[in-house]
């Protein structure tokens, strides 16, 4: 090693358990393509709905297409953010990312974990964002969300 390089010590990201502990940017890109994958059925249906509404005269066959985006969405929702975290431990966005939630005893998720951490973080999105805060002193970088339902974020 030469003289004029220039070492950055980076942070210890393990948690006491030996957990590597991902980081806010991995989380919130996690979160940003799992956000990105839920909207893009329902906006590609209102765009289609909106086009046969207006240009074709048609509005029982938009309202149709209107319907069909909000039951893929929910359907987005359900496999995305329930089922694939029951089955495989993580989202799109968080395999994308090789991130993997589990829950702080080590067991497997089960359907009430996934539903206790869900509504949480939806609850902490319609309170402007404060149940994400504790990820910003928490050793663990768990939110609220985390918290509650027992679960760590760790990388695969």
């Amino acid at each position: 090693m030469s003289s004029d390089e220039i070492i950055i010590a980076m942070p210890n990201t393990h948690s006491s358990d030996g957990a590597e502990t991902p980081s806010l940017n991995a989380r919130c890109s996690a979160f940003l393509l799992d956000y990105i994958l839920t909207l893009f059925p329902l906006s590609v249906t209102l765009v289609l709905a909106f086009f046969v509404k207006r240009k074709l005269m048609e509005p029982e066959v938009g309202g149709f297409f209107q319907y069909v985006g909000y039951a893929l969405t929910i359907a987005v929702v359900y496999f995305n953010w329930v089922y694939s975290y029951v089955r495989f431990g993580q989202s799109f966005g968080k395999r994308f990312i090789g991130l993997r939630v589990i829950r702080a005893d080590r067991q497997p998720l089960d359907y009430q974990t996934v539903g206790i951490r869900l509504l949480v973080y939806l609850l902490s999105l319609l309170f402007a964002g404060l149940g994400f805060l504790g990820m910003l002193w928490d050793d663990k970088q768990r939110g609220l969300h985390d918290r509650l339902a027992k679960t760590l974020v760790v990388k695969e």
